[in-house]
């Protein structure tokens, strides 16, 4: 994963950025670097875990540089039509390095080959494992636990 500078020439440019810890929320599928959820389409019935996002909000006017952290998510929305540059910079930590090297050269891979084989079902999986994580950090958030869906059975001795 690296780290990016947008910098934005002509047109107005909208972005949201989002910490990687909340991925769950984000309903990021599993083996690549997709949301399910559209930041501006998705209803909060369909993704409630949009309603719990913690993130900052930037609007690029010409001549402006945005700096987005390595492993950060951003969604980008073009407010008038323009154009701009992203420059990658490599994360000074071997491990993040080694975090950027595996996604692109073992999880994409992996994911590709499921996809060929699998098919639809491959998709299908993923969808349901993005929403199950979602769904248990929705419950962390709203102090759920597992066990509260059982109800109180009086117990006898």
């Amino acid at each position: 994963m690296s780290h990016v500078f947008l910098t934005q020439y002509r047109g107005i440019k909208r972005v949201w950025l989002f910490p990687l810890s909340q991925s769950d929320l984000l309903y990021k599928l599993p083996y690549n670097f997709h949301s399910i959820a559209n930041l501006k389409t998705s209803s909060p019935e369909e993704f409630p875990g949009l309603k719990y996002l913690k993130g900052y909000e930037a609007v690029l006017e010409p001549g402006q540089t945005l700096y987005m952290l390595s492993g950060w998510w951003h969604f980008i929305q073009y407010e008038t039509e323009g154009y701009s540059i992203s420059v990658r910079a490599l994360p000074f930590r071997l491990v993040e390095r080694w975090r950027g090297f595996r996604n692109l050269v073992i999880t994409q891979h992996f994911d590709n080959l499921m996809r060929k084989i699998f098919k639809e079902k491959w998709f299908a999986y993923k969808v349901s494992v993005a929403k199950k994580r979602a769904q248990k950090a929705i419950d962390k958030i709203e102090g759920k636990h597992i066990l509260d869906d059982i109800p109180d059975i009086p117990i006898h001795f």
